[in-house]
C-alpha cells in the first residue's frame, strides 16, 4: 500500500449473551500519507462504526459519487462492491451484526436501508447518540471502547424477544449454509408460506431470502478470493453451487463490478500488507 503506514486491523468476540446477535468488533487505524481507495464487497451483515481523527468518503455500488460518511452510522445491506476514499489519520470502532440484530435490538428496521448508511441518531436519538459517540471518542483504549459499546447493546436487548420473528431463524440457517440453500428448503425448514417469510425477511433485513443467499452465497467466495495468496477456482465454482465457471464470472461481477481474477489481484497489495503487519 504506498504511500500508508502501519495499518492495524483487530477482531474480538462478543461475549455469550450478545454473540447471537453480533459477528465481531472490531478496530481499524491506519495512517495514510496519499488518498487510498479501498473496495469491499457486500458481506451478508449490518454494521454500526464509530469514526474519529480523520473523515472519511463512501461511494455505495448504486451510486457514482464519493459522499462523506457520519462520524457514527449504521450501514445496511450492500448489494454491490462499494469504494471507501481514506486519507490522513483514520480510527475506527465498530460492531458487525447479524442482519437481522439491528432491527431486532435497536427496534430499527432495515427495510430502507440496502445500499444505504444513515447516522446514527437515526436509530437511536441524536441526544443518545451524540453522548455514546462522544465517550467512545474521549476515550483512548481500545479494550474501553469496546466496554461501552458492550453495555449499550446490552441496554438495548431490553424487551428483544417480542421483536424476534421468523426472519432470525432463516437468517442464521443462510449463514449457516453459505447461501447455498434454496428457498423451498428454507420454508420446509421453517414451516411458512413464501409470501410471511418473505414480508417478514424483507421488513427486518431490506431483502427478499433469496436476494440474501445471493449475496450470502458470494460474499463467502469474495472473502475467500480476497484473503488467500493462492486460489482453487474450479473449487470455487463446485462449492458454490455454480453451474459452471461462466455462471459463477457473471454472479461474481455482478456483486464486485470486478472479474474474480482482477479482484485478486486488486486484494493481493493488501493482503501483503496486513500479513507483513501481524509478522512485525
Amino acid at each position: 500500500m504506498e504511500g500508508s503506514g502501519k495499518l492495524t486491523y483487530s477482531k474480538y468476540s462478543p461475549d455469550v449473551r450478545l454473540s447471537p446477535f453480533l459477528i465481531c468488533y472490531y478496530f481499524f487505524e491506519a495512517k495514510f500519507d496519499d488518498v487510498k481507495i479501498i473496495q469491499s464487497p457486500p458481506t451478508g451483515y449490518a454494521a454500526m462504526t464509530f469514526n474519529f481523527i480523520s473523515d472519511y468518503d463512501v461511494c455505495a455500488g448504486v451510486d457514482t459519487e464519493f459522499t462523506p460518511s457520519p462520524s457514527a452510522v449504521i450501514i445496511g445491506q450492500q448489494t454491490k462492491n462499494y469504494k471507501l476514499r481514506l486519507s490522513g489519520h483514520i480510527q475506527q470502532i465498530g460492531v458487525v451484526f447479524k442482519p437481522t440484530a439491528i432491527a431486532t435490538l435497536l427496534n430499527y428496521p432495515l427495510k430502507d436501508m440496502v445500499d444505504k448508511r444513515v447516522a446514527l441518531e437515526m436509530a437511536i436519538g441524536e441526544t443518545e447518540s451524540r453522548l455514546l459517540f462522544e465517550r467512545l471518542k474521549n476515550e483512548s483504549r481500545t479494550d474501553y471502547r469496546l466496554a461501552l459499546i458492550h453495555s449499550f447493546l446490552l441496554e438495548a436487548m431490553e424487551g428483544y424477544e417480542k421483536r424476534m420473528n421468523v426472519a432470525d431463524l432463516a437468517s442464521d440457517i443462510i449463514l449457516k449454509s453459505h447461501g447455498t440453500i434454496s428457498i423451498e428448503e428454507l420454508l420446509d425448514q421453517l414451516c411458512v408460506s413464501r409470501r410471511h417469510l418473505e414480508r417478514k425477511f424483507t421488513d427486518k433485513v431490506g431483502l427478499t431470502p433469496k436476494q440474501y443467499c445471493r449475496i450470502v452465497r458470494m460474499a463467502h467466495i469474495s472473502n475467500i478470493v480476497a484473503h488467500h495468496e493462492e486460489i482453487d477456482w474450479q473449487d470455487l465454482v463446485f462449492k458454490g453451487g455454480f453451474h459452471d465457471q461462466n455462471h459463477f464470472i457473471k454472479d461474481f461481477k455482478a456483486l464486485n463490478n470486478l472479474s474474480p481474477v482482477k479482484y485478486h489481484q486488486e486484494h493481493a497489495e493488501l493482503i501483503r500488507l496486513l500479513h507483513n503487519n501481524k509478522k512485525s
